[in-house]
């Protein structure tokens, strides 16, 4: 469906500005969202790890924009560039988050530092998890489709909590700090597909509410004495 295709790209292109709004001062000045210089040890990882997310969304956006334009060869051979760029978030992504918590050990949207690695580690996890049915299910596009807008969603919290306006509207505290933001922009997505097509997508709206609500879970559980044991484990700090 033509309108369905069009959809896509119109995620995509809204994924980029809000990539490019919340880590401007990453990209171009390699500064954290305050304007502050990034701590030195911390350089390296933060580097790596923006550039690879970074990389997703513009393949992202290219292969939606290669599908609305039915280059749908050119899109399946540059489709397994994911396996590359999603490998290089599985790596840099717990890179970043045990790096910021074991040399900032800061709070973070009133997360302390064992805490929000959790959160950290389990938007890498689910990432993976839908990028991962999404090559699987790349012959099933009704599937394949959402599977894709969704590993998108589960990682563009670290741009939304660093725009000052989401900011000013969704607050400084946990779990509506980082992730109310997108839940809204994932139900915003489900309304602007209806509008655009006259119908609910079943496979999106179920993905959407898996993601919802396992980050409510791991918000909860990031709280308890049985992960601060573990993560004191993981980080001996």
């Amino acid at each position: 469906m033509k309108r369905d295709r069009f959809f896509y790209s119109a995620t995509a292109a809204i994924f980029l500005v809000l990539i490019l709004l919340g880590f401007q001062h990453y990209i171009f000045g390699a500064r954290l969202a305050d304007g502050s210089p990034i701590n030195p040890p911390m350089l390296a990882a933060i580097v790596a790890h923006s550039t690879a997310v970074f990389a997703w969304y513009l393949l992202y956006f290219a292969q939606t924009l290669l599908i609305a334009t039915r280059n749908r060869r050119v899109h399946a051979k540059l489709g397994w560039s994911v396996l590359l760029i999603a490998g290089a978030i599985a790596v840099t992504g717990p890179l970043a988050a045990f790096r910021e918590t074991t040399i900032e050990n800061a709070t973070v949207f009133d997360w302390p530092a064992r805490p929000f690695l959790l959160v950290m580690l389990a938007e890498i996890a689910l990432y993976l998890a839908f990028v991962t049915l999404g090559v699987l299910t790349r012959k099933q596009p009704r599937v394949h489709r959402p599977m894709m807008l969704l590993a998108g969603l589960s990682l563009i919290s670290g741009a939304t909590g660093r725009i000052p306006l989401v900011s000013s509207i969704f607050g400084l505290h946990q779990w509506m700090a980082l992730f109310a933001p997108v839940a809204v922009l994932g139900g915003l997505f489900l309304l602007l597909r209806w509008a655009m097509t006259h119908s609910i997508d079943r496979v999106l709206a179920i993905g959407y509410a898996a993601l919802v609500l396992s980050t409510l879970l791991v918000s909860r559980i990031a709280m308890t004495s049985l992960w601060d044991s573990v993560a004191g484990i993981l980080i001996r700090h």
